[in-house]
């Protein structure tokens, strides 16, 4: 389990992060939702060890994050940021392999993880194709499955996937596919913990759901059970409606007015 304990962070005097207590437990889907400015993005590179200018603690697998080196981290957890910018003309197959650089593994082994990673994001029959020549929705799938090959190898320990909005720029059904291969991927005893936006998407998917305002965590827990009218106020200032679907009782928002929560 990734553990993060009363993490505070400030720059130039200004605080980011206000005590920010978070799990991520292997086999579980854990999102992180929340205004721009909440400090979501900032939360995410202190847990990838991006950041060590926080005070509190974070712990990996049971050891604290900064025992840790970067070769050794890389290999039980993997980050997927906002925007990955390749100004060369790789291939998608060498975008994929670049998961495995880390690894001390034989170069079979490693091609056989980069092909079970490729089929499952649908990406196989483009891997001698130039990324730079992608759209960007194909783009994110091969930087997830980069993202995979890292940690796809079954081990005897948890492995993390962190990923920052990555559906932000998708269309609907590229949204629905990225959230049906990182759930997927959870089977494999892989956490996951992704930002993000679309709340509706997300409560279809996530099993654990953190509302983040303001540098401090507002709600958190099943999130079905936290995705309530009140605390989606309270996290967005926003006023919105939350009815369930009658075929899955899934609840899903509908906003009710432009305008600040509270405000006729």
């Amino acid at each position: 389990m990734i553990s993060a304990r009363n993490i505070s962070l400030s720059i130039h005097g200004r605080k980011l992060l206000n005590k920010v207590s978070l799990d991520v437990q292997p086999g579980m889907f854990t999102a992180i939702a929340g205004p721009n400015g909440a400090g979501k993005t900032s939360l995410l590179k202190i847990l990838s060890k991006e950041t060590t200018q926080h005070t509190g603690e974070v712990l990996v697998n049971d050891m604290p994050v900064s025992k840790y080196s970067v070769a050794d981290l890389s290999t039980i957890r993997a980050v997927l940021p906002q925007a990955s910018r390749v100004q060369f003309p790789f291939s998608v197959r060498q975008i994929v392999k670049m998961g495995r650089q880390h690894h001390k593994s034989l170069k079979k082994h490693n091609d056989t993880i980069v092909g079970e990673v490729s089929e499952l994001t649908g990406i196989s029959g483009w891997m001698d194709r130039n990324y730079l020549s992608l759209s960007g929705g194909e783009q994110q799938r091969v930087q997830l499955a980069r993202v995979l090959s890292q940690v796809w190898e079954e081990k005897d320990f948890p492995r993390y996937v962190l990923l920052d909005e990555p559906t932000s720029s998708l269309d609907i059904a590229q949204q629905q596919l990225i959230f049906s291969l990182v759930k997927h991927a959870c089977a494999r005893n892989i956490g996951v913990l992704a930002i993000v936006h679309d709340l509706n998407q997300t409560v279809q998917f996530a099993d654990k759901l953190y509302f983040l305002k303001s540098g401090s965590v507002v709600a958190h827990g099943d999130s079905k059970s936290v995705f309530t009218k009140n605390i989606i106020e309270e996290t967005f200032c926003c006023r919105v409606n939350v009815y369930h679907d009658p075929c899955t009782d899934c609840p899903y928002i509908v906003p009710d007015r432009v305008g600040v929560a509270g405000v006729v």
